[in-house]
């Protein structure tokens, strides 16, 4: 029996219930005073993708990717790189890091107690429980059931620094390289990311270019790996992640011969536990931050109006939440919330403009509230 995507979530439940306290690794913890060149040599090192930085009283994550998108990494600083990222507690279930992690495209997050780093969860984690669980399971899951279909993908005799720009655009990590329409090879971020690295040594081999910038102008060919993990269109998701776990990659191409179908990465898999949202009122948001902590309490906040006012108008058809970047003034953002929530009976509508957008919802949702009140002492 073949099992489609719709029914992978329910079968995946005994992962996604499991304490993230119970995955919990060592992290990697830097200053937000440290060079990203600095940073770049501890990922190198540590074999990491990420690292975290301690912002005051927030976590803040520096991934590859953020790396290879800044324009210098000597004097660029790790706090106007990286990313406020949500963060969990040992109780905090699976599900829970999962659908943070797909959402975001973060492959870690900080397990916090009491304001401290105990640790993090990590995606290769994750994915080495599904697997696990895969293997219990009695009907065949197929890999192409999740993969990511016609990827992008760069010709072999484009330039490193072309590919860095389409990582950067794209917000990707893995990149397949192509010769006439056929598989070559892979170039990653972190490939990339090694390039930029002080250190004229890439790997085992010397390339014997001295400036970063230079490095970056040779072509793809030259840096991408030809051993490229892959398996059969036909082949199970079982399959294709033992084979990512054996050779220690966050990658897999999906391909017929020589052509590709698709790719599957961490993300692919983890997708497949983020947990479904509990309120069933169709509910959009436009304009999000790309902080990763400011979204999450943004989509948290609305979710929570929301239920409140379905409690005062069971017949709400849909919310809407138009959020706008109205001004930047270093590293504060002013911006304005345009909310509209629609039922059969009447429409609700709230617009607000400020510099704190936790605060813009706290206030929306303390104005609402204060219209029903009044509402209800004039029918009194």
């Amino acid at each position: 029996m073949i099992l489609t995507i719709n029914r992978i979530h329910d079968n995946l439940g005994p992962v996604r219930s499991i304490p993230v306290g119970e995955l919990i690794e060592p992290t990697v913890i830097v200053s937000s005073d440290e060079s990203l060149s600095k940073i770049i040599s501890i990922l190198i090192e540590t074999d990491s993708y990420d690292v975290f930085v301690k912002l005051s009283d927030r976590i803040a994550a520096l991934s590859i990717r953020d790396i290879i998108g800044a324009k210098d990494i000597k004097t660029t600083r790790p706090s106007l790189v990286g990313k406020i990222v949500p963060e969990l507690r040992r109780e905090s279930v699976v599900g829970e890091a999962a659908r943070i992690m797909s959402h975001y495209r973060l492959r870690t997050l900080p397990i916090v107690q009491n304001g401290n780093v105990q640790g993090q969860v990590s995606a290769e984690r994750i994915v080495d429980l599904i697997n696990k669980q895969l293997s219990k399971m009695k009907v065949r899951v197929n890999a192409s059931s999740i993969m990511t279909g016609d990827p992008i993908v760069i010709d072999s005799h484009k330039t490193v620094s072309a590919a860095k720009s389409i990582m950067k655009r794209r917000r990707i990590d893995h990149l397949p390289v192509v010769n006439n329409s056929r598989l070559v090879g892979i170039i990653t971020s972190s490939d990339i990311m090694k390039l930029m690295s002080p250190s004229e040594r890439i790997g085992k081999k010397s390339i014997g270019i001295d400036d970063a910038e230079d490095r970056l102008s040779i072509e793809v060919s030259g840096v991408a790996n030809d051993d490229v993990i892959t398996a059969s269109v036909d082949d199970t998701l079982k399959n294709v992640c033992d084979k990512m776990i054996n050779a220690g990659s966050s990658y897999c191409i999906i391909n017929v011969w020589d052509e590709i179908q698709g790719i599957i990465t961490h993300r692919d898999i983890v997708a497949m536990l983020g947990e479904p949202l509990e309120e069933d009122i169709p509910m959009f948001i436009v304009g999000l931050p790309d902080e990763p902590f400011d979204a999450e309490l943004a989509k948290s906040k609305f979710a929570n109006i929301t239920k409140f006012m379905r409690k005062i108008h069971p017949d709400i058809e849909h919310a809407r939440c138009h959020i706008k970047l109205r001004k930047v003034s270093g590293s504060r953002k002013r911006y304005e919330i345009d909310v509209h929530i629609r039922s059969t009976h009447g429409n609700i509508s709230y617009t607000n403009v400020g510099w704190d957008l936790a605060k813009l919802f706290d206030e929306m949702n303390h104005a609402l509230k204060k219209r029903v009140a009044n509402k209800n002492k004039k029918n009194l």
